[in-house]
């Protein structure tokens, strides 16, 4: 270290120079590594940025059918031959939602994991749904309120689901440039599921129980996603 600071006091022009070398070069380096990164950082936002996009439209489709199949539930729940015969007509893996399911779980493992304590709770509603639908063919069919109960939860954790998709967007896709936190649905969030509407909204074709006051349901409007 000595023979160093003795050769800088010698040679100072050389010293200076050596050290504007250094600084350049630690400078192009630097340069450099920041272009890496942020290419990086571009490339894999375009790479996830449709992953993102079809795992929406998936969540919208299965927002669609819940909505679409929403009647059937509810009238075969409430007696009504027709739809019952109509819900056996649809094929088991639309009716429950396991092709759309398993690639929402494929999004989700593979590229959004941040996703998944949300869909956990979606995942655990659409599972209990779907076993009041499969009651409706067994002696101890559900009711109507269960039907109604159960399809909003699903609704309910979907909204919240789109929520954190568009609140946590740019995290999603690594589109930042500094590191940003992930914001979760609160448990306020997750515990606040609307409260079935008062009064009669819809009865059914076969069974007309307006004075039974567990005898409605909530409008299609109020089951969209």
């Amino acid at each position: 270290m000595s023979e160093f600071l003795q050769w800088v006091q010698n040679n100072p022009s050389a010293a200076i120079s050596l050290l504007s070398a250094v600084i350049a070069a630690s400078v192009a380096l630097l340069v450099f590594g920041l272009t890496q990164y942020f290419t990086q950082k571009r490339e894999q936002t375009r790479f996830l940025t449709p992953k993102l996009e079809e795992l929406y439209l998936l969540l919208n489709t299965m927002a669609e059918e819940n909505v679409s199949f929403f009647k059937l539930y509810y009238s075969c729940a409430e007696g009504n031959d027709e739809a019952c015969s109509k819900l056996r007509e649809i094929d088991e893996l639309d009716l429950y939602g396991h092709k759309r399911t398993k690639k929402i779980i494929m999004y989700i493992r593979l590229y959004f994991p941040k996703l998944s304590k949300i869909h956990q709770h979606l995942f655990k509603a659409q599972g209990n749904l779907n076993k009041k639908i499969w009651s409706l063919y067994t002696e101890t069919p559900a009711t109507s309120l269960d039907i109604i109960n159960a399809s909003g939860k699903v609704v309910h954790f979907m909204r919240l689901m789109e929520q954190e998709i568009i609140q946590n967007r740019d995290v999603l896709l690594e589109d930042y440039a500094f590191l940003k936190r992930y914001r979760e649905s609160s448990k306020e969030e997750l515990e606040s599921i609307l409260p079935l509407p008062d009064g009669l909204v819809m009865s059914s074709p076969n069974k007309a129980n307006s004075d039974d006051p567990k005898s409605y349901a909530p409008p299609s409007s109020a089951l969209r996603f």
